[in-house]
């Protein structure tokens, strides 16, 4: 129940996303946006070869503080995200349609729900380090989603200013650092914290979303 629970779950997400999009934007290029969701599913990769290589050196043993550490924010973490920021900032970002941080939210988004969409049944069935908990099937596609607003305004600050490279390493590493986080209070059970991370990590991307539209806003009336 729960695998299929993991299937159905973020794609029911991704595809409420794309009808809200419908309806609150006027949609310059459709096929970027399933492009975004196409590509996503590609994304795992990364994670999936770093896991790969996790398990030949036995990293995924997760005996230890240190070795849990270690699998979450580098190969879990990073892994996750690298592939996302690939995408998002060598393909997405040089698109005409691109033009600030709210196209980035919006292309990440759909980018992380399709990673999801392949992510989380292979989490829930065991394939990465262990078979996670109920917890984590339902949080985990809220989280991505946070995780994509923080990547996706900082690539999409790179369209503003000339220091594109601090931007697109700002992005890669706090979305990578909030991922790990989050997978690793997961491992380790700490409720109390995942709490507090949960709410910080809310009104984090919900800052940043609100951000992105008064710049939105800004360059509309710039025009």
């Amino acid at each position: 129940m729960n695998l299929l629970l993991s299937i159905v779950y973020p794609a029911l997400l991704s595809g409420l996303l794309l009808m809200y999009l419908k309806y609150k934007f006027v949609i310059g290029s459709w096929k970027l946006l399933f492009q975004a969701v196409v590509f996503g599913l590609a994304s795992v990769a990364v994670l999936f070869i770093l896991d790969q290589i996790a398990v030949y050196k036995g990293i995924d043993e997760l005996r230890n503080l240190k070795r849990t550490g270690f699998y979450s924010f580098v190969v879990v973490g990073f892994g996750a995200e690298l592939g996302k920021f690939i995408l998002l900032r060598y393909y997405f970002l040089r698109q005409k349609t691109f033009r600030g941080p709210l196209d980035g939210i919006i292309y990440n988004l759909l980018i992380a729900g399709s990673f999801t969409m392949l992510a989380l049944p292979l989490f829930m069935s065991g394939w990465f380090s262990k078979e996670m908990n109920l917890t984590f099937l339902i949080t985990y596609p809220l989280a991505n989603m946070a995780f994509a607003v923080i990547m996706g305004f900082f690539t999409g600050m790179g369209k503003f200013r000339n220091n594109r490279f601090i931007d697109s390493m700002t992005a890669l590493g706090a979305a990578s650092f909030f991922h790990g986080f989050y997978f690793f209070i997961n491992l380790t059970d700490e409720f109390l914290i995942f709490g507090l991370y949960g709410a910080g990590l809310a009104l984090i991307a919900f800052m940043l979303l609100v951000k992105s539209t008064n710049l939105k806003d800004e360059e509309k009336q710039a025009q």
